[in-house]
């Protein structure tokens, strides 16, 4: 496909989002996000073209939004902002969208704002032919519910995705899993796109491993997986963690084996154990995960009849610290790693960074596919765009509700209506520990997917 008329569909997109903004309608097929709103909080540069944002609260029309009405951890050490600064005043107290991306960015330099990357990468796919209406693409994400922000941002440019996920990341569908979702793709010239990507919280103070979730009063972690391993792996060493491949805890069979895997790599790359953390171990699991799913495609695909992509890296969630404060914006980034495609058996690497980031106006334009008003926080910083996950789209999303909610009180009196009585027909049928026959003497570390040694 010609790279002009690949990116047809791009600008095609554009155009319809401002046809159904004029015409104030929701563009089809995407009712599932439709319902979202969030607390007008910026103006100027980031304005549709359309529909034009309110006012700044600093004052300013055009302040290239950056300013808020409160301010985070981080933000309060920075030093004060010059009188003469192009767009931010003084006299606000704010939170500086481009300040949370460079906390974001000392720990994982690559780091693109999730709309910023999932746009590039479209843009980059479509020179090669791989468009939403001919590929299949494949999400290989940790188990987190947080983690369905990614998740929706690739199916709106892919639409439903075939899911490998795991705890941490980890991989544990083998060759068959990957060869059923092969087998959804459109047949018309098979393409596969695979996403692969752990994630981190960093929360809107910077803290790492931070994050706040919805009806869930006080802090909470992610990923909670790779924080377990980073203590298991400190606290009882990297040789007592690896196991002959296929050996996993029956009761805990993917966090054992994201262990395993984890402790090889780092023994393998002559890691510390004692200087791990949570950072570090994120990092390890994104190089074992694609290095994984790189062998586990060599072995699933035939290059010579089907063309496909990779993008891995780690999704880094930087939510505000507390979601009940909804003047706080939640951000959500996308640390970039591999990115390549192979084409009629030819493997090309791709760098998104050299890919032009949308203005905000088309950034804030392609998101009103899924928004009843166009307010939320775009900002322009020199490593790309960045756009706030709304609020409200962020607690429906993940809590189920918008707003306040009853989380506790009597139970409904029809409980006494649903009661019934059941007799397990095989009450003493083999459990996920048993070993495999009664009079089989127990083995330890002696089973295996593949054979009983």
């Amino acid at each position: 496909m010609p790279r002009g008329q690949a990116a047809k569909r791009l600008f095609s997109t554009l155009a319809r989002q401002a046809e159904f903004s004029a015409s104030g309608l929701i563009a089809p097929g995407q009712a599932l996000l439709a319902a979202r709103t969030t607390t007008q909080v910026l103006g100027g540069a980031g304005a549709s073209a359309v529909k034009r944002a309110a006012t700044c609260p600093c004052g300013k029309k055009f302040c290239m939004g950056r300013h808020y009405t409160t301010t985070t951890t981080a933000q309060a050490a920075q030093p004060a902002v010059a009188n003469d600064h192009a767009y931010a005043d003084p006299a606000c107290v704010s939170t500086d969208l481009a300040s949370r991306h460079q906390d974001v960015l000392k720990h994982f330099p690559t780091a693109l704002s999730v709309d910023d990357y999932v746009t590039r990468v479209e843009i980059a796919l479509a020179g090669y032919g791989f468009t939403g209406d001919n590929t299949i693409a494949m999400t290989n994400l940790c188990r987190d519910e947080s983690c369905m922000i990614l998740e929706d941002k690739i199916e709106s440019v892919f639409g439903s995705c075939f899911s490998t996920h795991g705890l941490g990341g980890v991989l544990t569908c083998g060759v068959i899993g990957i060869k059923a979702g092969l087998s959804h793709s459109p047949i018309q010239g098979e393409r596969y796109v695979f996403f692969s990507f752990p994630h981190i919280a960093i929360d809107s103070n910077g803290e790492v491993g931070a994050i706040s979730r919805p009806n869930r009063a006080g802090a909470s972690s992610a990923c909670g997986a790779l924080i377990a391993c980073t203590s298991h792996l400190k606290s009882e060493g990297l040789d007592a963690n690896l196991k002959t491949p296929g050996v996993h805890d029956p009761l805990e069979p993917e966090y054992s084996i994201l262990k395993q895997r984890l402790a090889r790599r780092l023994k393998h790359e002559g890691a510390d154990e004692a200087r791990l953390d949570l950072v570090a171990v994120t990092k390890a699991a994104e190089r074992t995960i694609t290095s994984d799913l790189e062998y586990l495609i060599s072995k699933a695909v035939d290059p010579k009849k089907a063309d496909y992509a990779v993008f891995t890296g780690v999704q880094i969630h930087n939510w505000a610290a507390d979601l009940d404060d909804s003047s706080i914006p939640s951000l959500e980034f996308v640390g970039v790693g591999k990115s390549y495609v192979v084409v009629n058996g030819e493997k090309t690497y791709l760098d998104v960074h050299q890919v032009p980031a949308l203005s905000p106006r088309q950034l804030k334009m392609l998101a009103r596919a899924s928004l009843d008003k166009d307010n939320t926080a775009v900002a322009a910083t020199p490593e790309g765009m960045i756009q706030e996950v709304p609020r409200d789209y962020l607690l429906k999303r993940l809590g189920g509700v918008v707003g306040k909610n009853v989380v506790s009180g009597k139970p409904g009196a029809w409980k006494d209506y649903v009661k019934t009585t059941f007799s397990e027909a095989h009450p003493n049928a083999p459990k996920l520990d048993d070993k495999l026959f009664a009079s089989d003497a127990p083995q330890e570390d002696g089973f295996t997917s593949f054979k009983k040694v």
